[in-house]
Order: C-alpha cells, then structure tokens, then sequence
C-alpha cells in the first residue's frame, strides 16, 4: 500500500531545495544569505519529523534502518565516491591510488560539510551531501529515544536538552559524521512530529500565530543574524533557535497557502517529491563546477544552477522508473 503524500509538505520541500542551492552561490549577495539561512536547513528537518511515525518496538526500529541505509546511506557513499573522482579527474590525480584511497577513507570517515582538523590531521568536507549521513543517524537515535520515552512532556524536555548539549559539543569539537549535530537534528524531527501530532489539538488563533512568528523572524532578521548548522553558528544562542522555528513556521503556512494555487502546488510539489535526488546532483554539481571563477551576473547563476539540477534529477528519476518498469518485466 502506497503511502499518502502531504501536498504541502512536497511544496515546501520543493521550495526549500530551491533555496538551498540559491544559499550555496557563493557570489550570493550577503544581505539574502541570514533571510536564506534563517529557515533552510532547519526546515528540511522539520519536514522530516512531519512524516515520522513512532516506532513500537526494535523490530520497527530495524526495519527503518535498513529502509534508510537504502534511502540515505547508499546515495551518500555513490555522491562521494563520485565527487571525489571529479575532485582528482580536476588535479590530474587520478591515478594516484594510494592518494585516492587514503582520500575515499577520509572522507568517509569525515562525512561533514565543511573542512576542518580533526585529531592533527585536515579532512575535506563532503559538500551538502553531509545531511544524508547526519540525518540517518539522527533517525537511528530519534527512534531509540522515543520507543522508550512515551510521554510528549518528557520528549520535549529531552530533546531540549540534547540541543543544548549538541551545540555545546559543536562549539567545542566537529565530531566525525556530524554526530555533535545529530543532537540538533533530533531536536527539530521532534519539532517536526510535534507540530503534525500535537499543534493542531492546541486551540490558537492562526493569525496572530502567524503575525508574531513573523515579526520575531523579522526582527532577528533585522539584526543580520541567523543559524548555521554546518558551521555550527548559533548566534545569540536559544534566539538563533526561536527564530529558525518562528521562519519554518511561516514558511510552511505560505506553503499551505500555495496549495490553493494549482499551477505553484504542481510546480513546487513536484519538485519536492524529488529533493533527495536534486540534493545528490546539486552537491555533484558544486564539486564539478566553481562557479566564483566565472564573471556571470550571480541572478543568472541561481538561476541556471536550479533549473540544471531540477531538469536533471527529473530525467534521472524518468530514467530510473523506465529501468524499474523493464526488470519487473523480466522477473514477469
């Protein structure tokens, strides 16, 4: 049984991916890189939590790794491998196999955004590839926490806390794999689940919901700060987090709004049912191309760059489901 898809989900994770590669322009003027920041990441996992479903017991818990090393796992190792040939393809290195070998287990073992020295020694960081990794075993441990915690009280106090504990730990150490911010991830798939379970049993007016996330997001923005997760840049500490929630929450509303326009929710849901291929080409397409060597008007740049990764993840996903449909055939 195929399982339902949210509409407004799919339109704001087709919006989201859009951003994100827009984030990712290096030549991005600095004044849109907080309002882009601001909600981005954390939204994607928000969005995440939103679909999650308690597991009820370890079976359960198997049976979602196993899903998601399938779904998560197989296409970080595939996009790294890859980048790394185009990273020694672009150095004439390729056939320098110890250097290429001790470069694959590196980055394996690294599996972070952005580069850094860890231990005395300088790993290269994977791209945005990094968020399949941090987020499968986000989902290993947000799984175990909640299979034995029932209480929605003493989640949320949990999940709170391990923030705090995730951010203290960044400010401190990058762990390999991005396990520091696996602690931040968990708490917004909690967030995430919350709002799709919980918020809707709270009676609250939706407009002034509305009108006070928006101008706590505005009035941060205001102050030219915001979140970075892959940095782990948390300005202002608790109110880098407020205002990354107070910014999701707006845009998910535009989201829902977007749902009674036909031609944006095709659009943007359609894309969004894709994100997890256009996350793959894009962090491909950043290695392969450096787009601050070339003097190009940086409005002409995003813009090529989503619509290319956009039209390729849509005929890889074409070509994908024609190779699917030709081997059931063959069992048949």
């Amino acid at each position: 049984m195929t399982k339902k898809r949210i509409e407004w989900i799919d339109v704001a994770k087709g919006i989201t991916i859009i951003f994100m590669i827009i984030g990712h322009t290096s030549t991005l003027p600095r004044q849109l890189i907080p309002l882009i920041y601001s909600f981005h990441m954390p939204l994607f996992i928000i969005l995440s939590g939103m679909t999650y479903k308690i597991p009820q017991n370890k079976s359960d818990i198997k049976n979602n790794i196993k899903k998601n090393i399938k779904k998560l796992l197989i296409p970080y190792f595939i996009v790294i491998l890859i980048c790394i040939f185009i990273q020694f393809l672009k150095n004439n290195s390729l056939f320098n196999f110890e250097l290429l070998i001790k470069e694959i287990v590196k980055q394996f073992l690294w599996g972070n955004g952005c580069s850094y020295i860890f231990l005395g020694h300088n790993f290269n960081g994977v791209g945005p590839i990094w968020f399949l990794i941090t987020l499968f075993f986000s989902k290993i441990l947000f799984d175990y926490i909640n299979l034995n915690l029932k209480n929605n009280y003493n989640r949320m106090i949990i999940f709170s806390f391990i923030l705090l504990l995730g951010i203290e730990i960044g400010a401190l150490y990058w762990l390999p794999q991005g396990f520091d911010l696996v602690f931040v991830f968990i708490f917004y798939l909690y967030i995430g689940y919350w709002y799709q379970n919980e918020f809707k049993k709270i009676k609250v007016n939706k407009t002034i919901c509305f009108i006070a996330m928006f101008l706590i997001w505005t009035i941060c923005l205001g102050f030219k700060f915001n979140i970075e997760i892959a940095m782990r840049s948390y300005p202002y500490g608790l109110l880098c987090i407020l205002q990354s929630l107070s910014a999701s929450y707006c845009i998910i509303e535009l989201c829902k709004f977007f749902t009674n326009i036909d031609i944006l929710k095709k659009l943007f849901s359609n894309i969004g049912k894709l994100t997890l291929i256009i996350l793959c080409i894009h962090s491909i397409e950043q290695c392969l191309i450096e787009w601050k060597n070339y003097e190009i008007n940086v409005f002409i740049v995003c813009v090529f760059r989503v619509v290319l990764c956009i039209l390729l993840s849509f005929l890889f996903n074409y070509a994908k489901n024609i190779i699917t449909r030709q081997l059931k055939k063959c069992k048949l």
